[in-house]
C-alpha cells in the first residue's frame, strides 16, 4: 500500500513539473524527454545524466537526496517511478514504460531505463 501511495505522490508531482516544463509543446521523444528528466531529475538533489546507450534511454543518477533514509525505507524508490512516469506522460503525450533499478533495493546503481 506504502509503495503504491508513493508512486501515485511521485506521479502526479511528474505530471505538474512536466506541464511546467513543457506547456502546449508537441510530444518529444522518449530519448529527448530522458534529457528532460535527468535535468528535473538533478534540479531536485539526484545528480542524474541521461544516455541513450546499451540498455536504451536511461536516467542514471550519480546520488540520491533521500540518502540513507532510501536504504531503510526502499519504498521511497517508487516515488522516484513515478516522478519519471509523470513527466514522461506529459513530455511524450502517453504512456511510457519505466523501469527502476536502486540501490537501495540491491541493484548495482540508481538507473531508470523507459521506452
Amino acid at each position: 500500500e506504502a509503495e503504491r501511495v508513493a508512486h501515485e505522490v511521485g506521479a502526479e508531482y511528474g505530471r505538474t513539473l512536466g506541464v511546467q516544463m513543457a506547456p502546449g509543446d508537441a510530444s518529444r521523444s522518449v530519448r529527448s524527454a530522458m534529457q528532460a528528466v535527468a535535468d528535473a531529475l538533478t534540479a531536485h538533489g539526484f545528480a542524474a545524466h541521461a544516455s541513450s546507450k546499451d540498455a536504451g534511454n536511461t536516467a542514471v543518477r550519480s546520488h540520491c537526496p533521500f540518502g540513507a533514509a532510501a536504504i531503510e525505507n526502499p519504498v521511497l524508490c517508487a516515488a522516484d517511478r513515478g516522478l519519471v512516469e509523470g513527466l514522461l506522460s506529459v513530455l511524450c503525450g502517453d504512456t511510457v514504460s519505466v523501469q527502476l533499478s536502486s540501490r537501495a533495493r540491491g541493484d548495482d546503481g540508481c538507473v531508470t531505463v523507459a521506452g
